[in-house]
């Protein structure tokens, strides 16, 4: 996982379209909140307008068609996944889905990441533990500012500051519970991703070995050059639009002498 920049207007259709949908949605729950909680009402949500083709290619760009959770480059076959989830909540594997859920946020910029099917549909679904249940908005008339959410929040902060990677794996610096909790619930440490990031970083090694062996032949101009070219290389591996640039930037700062600048 890596920061998330996304831009601060929303897409027009969710501050036209979405905030009229909002205010629907709370109107309806405020006339017989009971009958949502038992799900005699059921809301229903518009993925015309969360999941608008305006506001899926603005997650792309802003995500670099990457996975908001794994990091792998999804382009246009991610899902729109809501941060807080919109119909129901769980506070932990296999506990019973709660009604009704952030229905207030289903249109709701900041809420809204691009995810692979796999992270959301198989993975997080419906959870969202909370250090403090107790604290829970369950309605739109309370806040959610009281919640200390337990997965980590990649568009208000920086994952890696609560996970690291040694080599291909991922762990939680300094055992943070909530980095350990977001790579337990969302299985970043699955087979298929450890593999993955270790095809991803044998790649990289080796462009540093080759590195090593040519930097320091300084008479050779053709050598230099291609210094240079695998230098470039190297520094697109750790950019935000990089796949799986997270633990590829553990790599370079924990195991690579200093070339690349």
């Amino acid at each position: 996982m890596i920061r998330i920049r996304k831009p601060k207007t929303p897409p027009a259709k969710l501050a036209i379209e979405g905030k009229i949908k909002c205010k629907s949605h709370c109107d309806d729950y405020s006339r017989n909140p009971s009958a949502y909680k038992i799900q005699e009402e059921k809301f229903k949500f518009a993925s015309s307008i969360y999941a608008h083709e305006s506001v899926k290619q603005a997650l792309i760009d802003a995500q670099h068609q990457k996975c908001c959770f794994c990091e792998r480059i999804i382009g246009n076959n991610g899902d729109v996944e809501h941060f807080r989830p919109k119909g129901a909540y769980q506070q932990a594997k296999g506990s019973p889905p709660q009604y009704s859920g952030y229905y207030w946020l289903a249109y709701k910029w900041e809420n809204l990441y691009l995810s692979c099917s796999s992270c959301n549909q198989r993975l997080k679904k419906n959870l969202f533990p909370l250090k403090d249940p107790n604290k829970r908005a369950t309605d739109h008339q309370q806040r959610i500012s009281k919640e200390r959410p337990m997965f980590i929040d990649c568009g208000k902060e920086d994952p890696e500051e609560f996970i690291g990677f040694n080599a291909e794996f991922a762990y939680a610096i300094d055992g943070n519970p909530r980095g350990q909790i977001t790579i337990d619930y969302l299985n970043l440490n699955s087979p298929d991703l450890i593999e993955a990031r270790r095809q991803r970083l044998r790649l990289l090694k080796e462009l540093n070995k080759v590195l090593l062996e040519t930097i320091d032949d300084v008479t050779n101009q053709a050598i230099q050059e291609l210094a240079e070219e695998i230098k470039n290389i190297l520094k697109e591996y750790v950019l935000d639009s990089a796949e799986f640039a997270s633990a590829a930037r553990c790599v370079v700062s924990s195991e690579f002498r200093d070339l690349i600048g």
